[in-house]
């Protein structure tokens, strides 16, 4: 059986790897390249927004057919070469494979025994492990020195190299004692595996005489993905890459390295303390980038695992999470609206949902779809319907995290508070006004008080948006902020 190569195609976002090159067929060799798909960024003006305000969560696909999609061992030349934050079960994608007869011998007293080999890129970046490997659903012995084995599977896995490696310079592992030969021993093609890539090295034997093992095996790995720099305290980027789940850091890894937003556009204070809320409510982000997408969508989905919001302003990235005890940054009253231009505003029951589905990733269930409900049968019985609302977010791995970021997006949406900080079953609030520069520092995210005759008394409101226009007229929209909103029904906080 001759053997057949493919390109390694770019990242999701080719913001991580631009240039990487098809594989280069050695003199001689009985190959095939195929074509090299890169995808291009995409971004469509200068903010990139998550779902934290608005209680929006990216969704390419879905979850469902993500879980689906990342569990098969892909054999394809349009598929992107996958980028893994955090911990995740993936399958990788085939871009060398061939047959032959170096180690078991094709002949009648071996049964007509055939050797497979095949390289199975996993990552486009180095990677801080690989913990558990499979073979179809069976989960291989590690032999130690990266190597893992079955009856009929062998295989080594090997981080990601700053130059190519050539297959003949490789080690597969020949055996189940974790025995090696390189791939110019085996008589493997030379052919260069791109640089940037963490990779597989399969060995399978085909038995011809038992007639076992006659399909190729899919191979899925639990992997501790990217390494990246983390942030260490209100003023500093470590320079050193290691391995992080926080979503604010993924986030920074994303504005950095992804779009080469230099440090000094970052406000690191305001990121370190979104980090230390997500590390203090146990919110973590572990997805893949499996498809091709562009930066607003991934960023989407990993800010949707922690109610997560950027903006731009002052020259400064800021990163925000929508978090309990929030200070407020001013008080307005009537003197700061231009022209009586105060609008309050309150969506009917109708028109929003009362009940949340929120979808995410379950590690228990074989990496696959699950998914929790929250919602309020006496709100259904007040809109005379059931109205629901679903999430897909595929950062989420967490149950309790799923919990929690279901409830508070529901609360959010249907409920406010009395005088007294007491629960109400009313939507809250929705305000616009205009101002003046006098009022030009306040940002998304900022939380701040209003006193006016249009309201009964005073109330706090989270800012959602900020326009400027020539003549120097801001114009801001928000909702109203409560303490509730973090809590569940029986008043005890749920971050």
């Amino acid at each position: 059986m001759g053997s057949s190569i493919k390109a390694a195609a770019g990242l999701a976002l080719a913001i991580f790897a631009p240039q990487l090159a098809p594989m280069l067929v050695g003199a001689g060799a009985s190959a095939t390249v195929l074509a090299l798909t890169t995808a291009a960024i995409t971004l469509v003006g200068a903010s990139i927004s998550g779902s934290a305000l608005a209680p929006d969560a990216g969704d390419i696909g879905g979850v469902d057919s993500y879980s689906g999609i990342k569990l098969q061992t892909q054999k394809s030349n349009i598929n992107p070469v996958p980028e893994v934050y955090g911990y995740h079960r993936l399958a990788g994608n085939i871009v060398y494979q061939t047959t032959n007869a170096a180690v078991s011998n094709d002949d009648a007293a071996n049964g007509y025994n055939r050797d497979y080999w095949a390289i199975i890129v996993m990552a486009g970046h180095t990677i801080e492990d690989i913990v558990k490997i499979f073979a179809n659903d069976d989960e291989m012995t590690s032999l130690g020195s990266n190597k893992f084995k079955l009856e009929y599977v062998h295989i080594k896995w090997y981080d990601a190299s700053s130059t190519a490696t050539n297959v003949q310079s490789i080690d597969f592992v020949t055996d189940t004692t974790g025995a090696t030969s390189t791939g110019a021993t085996l008589n493997l093609d030379s052919v260069d595996i791109p640089k940037d890539t963490a990779f597989l090295a399969v060995h399978q034997v085909f038995d011809g005489q038992q007639n076992k093992n006659t399909q190729m095996a899919n191979v899925a790995t639990e992997i501790k993905g990217k390494k990246i720099r983390t942030i260490t305290d209100a003023s500093t980027i470590s320079t050193v890459l290691t391995y992080s789940t926080n979503p604010v850091e993924i986030a920074l890894d994303l504005l950095t390295d992804g779009l080469s937003i230099a440090d000094a556009d970052i406000d690191i204070s305001v990121f370190y303390q979104a980090k230390t809320d997500c590390d203090t409510y146990g919110w973590a982000c572990n997805i893949a980038l499996i498809q091709q997408a562009n930066i607003q969508s991934i960023m989407q989905d990993v800010l949707a695992t922690c109610r997560g919001q950027i903006v731009h302003s002052d020259s400064k990235w800021k990163l925000k999470i929508d978090t309990k005890n929030q200070p407020t940054v001013v008080a307005l009253t009537n003197d700061d609206f231009i022209n009586n231009s105060l609008n309050i505003s309150m969506k009917g029951n109708r028109e929003i949902a009362n009940k949340i589905i929120l979808k995410y990733i379950n590690p228990t269930d074989q990496w696959l779809s699950a998914q929790v409900v929250k919602e309020d049968t006496d709100l259904q019985d007040l809109d005379s319907q059931t109205l629901s609302k679903t999430l897909d977010i595929k950062g989420v791995t967490n149950q309790t995290q799923a919990n929690q970021l279901a409830e508070i997006t529901l609360n959010t949406m249907r409920y406010s508070e009395d005088v007294s900080g007491n629960r109400v079953k009313q939507t809250p609030l929705a305000i616009s006004f205009g101002t003046t520069v006098k009022n030009a520092d306040l940002e998304v995210g900022d939380v701040v008080s209003i006193n006016s005759d249009l309201l009964d008394r005073v109330r706090k409101f989270v800012i959602l948006s900020t326009e400027t226009d020539q003549s120097g007229l801001i114009q801001i929209t928000g909702r109203e902020y409560c303490e509730t909103h973090y809590k569940n029904s029986s008043g005890s906080y749920l971050i």
